[in-house]
């Protein structure tokens, strides 16, 4: 019998040293919580100093289209055999993030009526219809994008009935529209 009181003794020993440094270690215990704070970053991109963020619209008149020389055609007017640029600037060097761009020409127009002449064309030239303005912290003039859009009206001789110049002489004294769009996001990904 003295071994088993010995065994019992032992054990009840060893389970009142566990249970103490349990409780003691329950003390000792503590925890914490915090917040994580992160500041978002800045978004503002402009075309020719216009804020896109706030304002949706565009306007290019006829001093922001630059003609080639023509004898032939009154300044500051479009005719047939006509051409000319409008250049813009995308600036996106306030932006704390990469910009993608994309830049659509909409139908040409007079007034409110698409114009019926193929022969009036608006393209971006090369290949920035479309386009990423990469961050850049330590030069903001390499978050700039210049675009230049090529205007040409198509001289043809076409004098049938419908043809191209019985088209080209209903547009004469009126004001030819180009909708130009920038749309500017956030680029995500690599």
């Amino acid at each position: 019998m003295k071994k088993f009181n010995r065994g019992l003794l032992v054990i009840t020993a060893l389970l009142l040293v566990i249970t103490i440094s349990l409780s003691t270690y329950a003390i000792y215990k503590s925890s914490a919580t915090g917040d994580a704070t992160a500041s978002v970053a800045t978004w503002a991109v402009t075309v020719n100093n216009d804020n896109i963020v706030t304002s949706n619209s565009l306007t290019f008149d006829s001093n922001s289209i630059t003609w080639a020389a023509n004898e032939h055609v009154a300044a500051g007017k479009i005719a047939p055999g006509k051409t000319g640029t409008i250049t813009f600037e995308i600036d996106a060097s306030s932006s704390e993030v990469s910009v993608d761009y994309e830049i659509t020409i909409g139908t040409i127009k007079v007034g409110d009526t698409a114009i019926d002449n193929d022969a009036i064309t608006a393209t971006v030239a090369g290949a920035d219809a479309t386009g990423t303005i990469l961050y850049d912290a330590t030069d903001s003039d390499n978050m700039k994008k210049t675009v230049t859009l090529n205007i040409v009206w198509t001289a043809t001789d076409d004098d049938t009935v419908g043809g191209q110049n019985e088209k080209d002489m209903a547009l004469a004294g009126q004001d030819i529209t180009i909708p130009v769009t920038v749309v500017a996001k956030q680029h995500v990904g690599a």
